[in-house]
């Protein structure tokens, strides 16, 4: 007998089917051969294909074909085992006998072991069952059911419902007091009227509460120090105030230097006024129109327009008359209003009733200078033509009557 570790060395393919030749040999010589055969004549029995075909499709479910694999190694693993358990089956029926045998001889008896009907209803279950899926009924639902008002057409009053939980919702602002220091002071000391602190008492006061140092002694002394603080403080206001004053006045006070550059500036815009007025005095002598003396009238007429010159140029000198350009008038534009496009459309038709809206677009893409407006066909340009193609036929008349 081989040693346990050289096991795996050992060729026993030749023996396993010596063994399954005989145990096909005595089924054979037992019931006969005949029954299992069958001629298929009509080709009612499927082939090959279509058998392994069936056999797939027949799996038990879809979990069990997914440890294919798996179950490919534990078929060859049992196949390993079997093998061993005939060897040693063949081993201990030799060592009974006391027989040699060789490869191929069936003069021993086999030691016979219990087996398992693998078709019986007693076996357990090679593949387990599918696992039943639960009802989708008892699956509670993950959010809850939306809102009446949240569909595309809700009732009014569901809308205005949802509507009034969403501004419920919404995060409040804390509100902020106008009056801090008036409202801490209040928290802090309920007991204490507020009212009739003032100012500088309620800072202190404030100031004790944050530096967690209020005791009735603090308290006490900040409400009784109030009269001398608040002389203390209207003294050193109106120190502060007559300082101020004074400051203020020193800074309004003009230095030497100052007044001459003031003296300076004011002696420049005179002269700068008076040259303009008299610029202004010898336009309007050079615009009027004053007719000769002898073109028409008396002596007498004469003298009164020439007094009228003087006397409006001295009140033009002493600036009681104002100069006057020309005899424009300025005019504001009316108030633009908005029309709409049938207005305005209408509003062209009536301007220009023999041209079409297509025309009035193209004036205005002309205007606005996207494409070069064509010429336009008047006498001017008649002559313009005229004589460029004048010019031309004098150039190439020579060469044109050269061979006439």
């Amino acid at each position: 007998m081989a040693r346990k570790k050289n096991w795996k060395r050992i060729d026993v393919s030749a023996v396993h089917e010596s063994l399954v030749e005989s145990n096909i040999a005595r089924t054979i010589a037992r019931t006969g051969i005949a029954e299992d055969i069958v001629i298929d004549t009509e080709g009612v029995a499927p082939s090959r294909r279509l058998a392994k075909k069936i056999k797939a499709q027949r799996h038990p479910n879809p979990i069990a074909a997914r440890g294919a694999v798996e179950r490919t190694k534990l078929q060859k693993l049992v196949a390993r085992i079997k093998r061993k358990s005939d060897q040693l089956d063949i081993d201990e029926a030799r060592e009974t006998s006391g027989v040699s045998c060789t490869v191929g001889c069936v003069g021993f008896k086999l030691v016979q072991r219990p087996n398992e009907d693998i078709w019986g209803d007693d076996g357990e279950r090679a593949v387990k069952r599918r696992p039943k899926m639960p009802n989708l009924v008892k699956v509670i639902p993950a959010v809850a059911a939306p809102h009446a008002g949240q569909s595309y057409n809700p009732d009014p009053e569901a809308h205005a419902e949802l509507i009034s939980q969403a501004i419920e919702a919404l995060p409040t602002e804390p509100e902020v007091s106008e009056e801090p220091l008036t409202d801490l002071v209040q928290r802090a000391l309920p007991e204490l009227d507020v009212s009739e602190l003032t100012f500088v008492q309620k800072q202190k006061l404030a100031s004790l509460i944050t530096h967690e140092k209020l005791d009735e002694e603090a308290i006490d002394k900040v409400l009784h120090d109030l009269h001398g603080e608040a002389d203390d403080d209207e003294s050193e206001e109106e120190d502060m105030g007559a300082d101020e004053a004074s400051r203020a006045r020193r800074l309004k006070r003009k230095t030497r230097a100052q007044r001459n550059r003031q003296k300076v500036h004011k002696e420049m815009v005179k002269q700068a006024l008076m040259r303009k007025q008299v610029k202004r005095l010898v336009h309007d002598i050079q615009e009027m129109k004053v007719e000769p003396a002898d073109a028409g009238g008396d002596q007498s007429s004469q003298e009164k327009k020439e007094e009228r010159l003087r006397r409006y140029l001295e009140r033009l000198v002493r600036g009681k008359t104002a100069p006057k350009f020309g005899n424009k008038v300025y005019k504001a534009d009316p108030p633009t209003v908005a029309l709409s496009e049938e207005m305005k459309a209408s509003l062209r038709q009536l301007q220009t009733p023999a041209k079409s809206p297509v025309d009035h677009v193209l004036d205005s893409i002309y205007r606005r200078g996207l494409v070069p407006a064509p010429p336009v066909i008047d006498d001017g340009y008649r002559d313009k033509a005229r004589k460029r193609v004048l010019k031309r036929t004098r150039k190439f008349s020579g060469k044109l009557l050269k061979g006439t």
